[in-house]
């Protein structure tokens, strides 16, 4: 009898402690389930900061390249409106130079001529500036040649301006009222001396008359 009544106590005691033993550890799985959740929770919010972190950070790099483009955009703008002003200068005092009363010729006239060596060993920029004082400064009309006297091969030659230019045109357009600049790049042919430039005005309209000055090679190149 008491062995029977010790089998029940054990089998109540272990029973028990197997269904305590059961509720702790259902109890610890409800646990680790929230936590588990909690933790899925934390990374989703996680993951959402992060992608709005990456999200700005690529604005923020994407503004900071246009921006430095920008900037150099303004940067080569400036630049070049500064060469355009400085070159502008130049031109102002070179024509005022040239247009000055004191310098001025009355009527129409050649204010100046020159030929500046550029480019290859026969390459050469000419430039031509004409002039007109005149009461009411009448529209100028016409046309005008340019030729360059030399000696090739033993030969005399004249060449026309506009033909080493590569120009098909036999003729400069003259259209101004005050003052009209002619000018162009040429290239000499090989073995050619020069020696003397001429420049031809002829101008339209009644009672003008032909315009002719000739210059001497050493007197026009630079």
């Amino acid at each position: 009898m008491l062995f029977v009544t010790v089998l029940f106590v054990i089998v109540g005691v272990g029973g028990g402690m197997y269904w305590l033993g059961n509720k702790k550890a259902g109890y610890h799985n409800e646990t680790l389930i929230i936590e588990h959740r909690q933790l899925l929770g934390l990374l989703a919010e996680l993951q959402k900061i992060n992608a709005k972190l990456l999200g700005e950070n690529t604005e923020l790099t994407q503004s900071a390249a246009i921006d430095k483009e920008a900037y150099a955009n303004v940067d080569s703008s400036l630049r070049r409106l500064q060469n355009e002003i400085l070159e502008l200068k130049e031109q102002v005092t070179f024509y005022s130079g040239i247009v000055s009363p004191t310098k001025m010729a009355t009527g129409l006239s050649i204010a100046y001529f020159s030929i500046n060596k550029v480019g290859n060993q026969h390459g050469y920029h000419f430039k031509l500036v004409l002039t007109q004082v005149k009461q009411n400064n009448p529209l100028v009309r016409g046309k005008a040649k340019i030729f360059i006297a030399g000696v090739q091969d033993g030969e005399l030659r004249q060449l026309d301006i506009l033909a080493l230019s590569g120009n098909t045109k036999s003729e400069l357009k003259l259209r101004f009222k005050y003052f009209q600049t002619l000018e162009g790049d040429i290239v000499l042919p090989e073995g050619f001396a020069p020696s003397s430039v001429s420049v031809d005005l002829r101008l339209s309209g009644k009672g003008q008359h032909p315009i002719k000055q000739t210059f001497n090679w050493s007197q026009v190149i630079s």
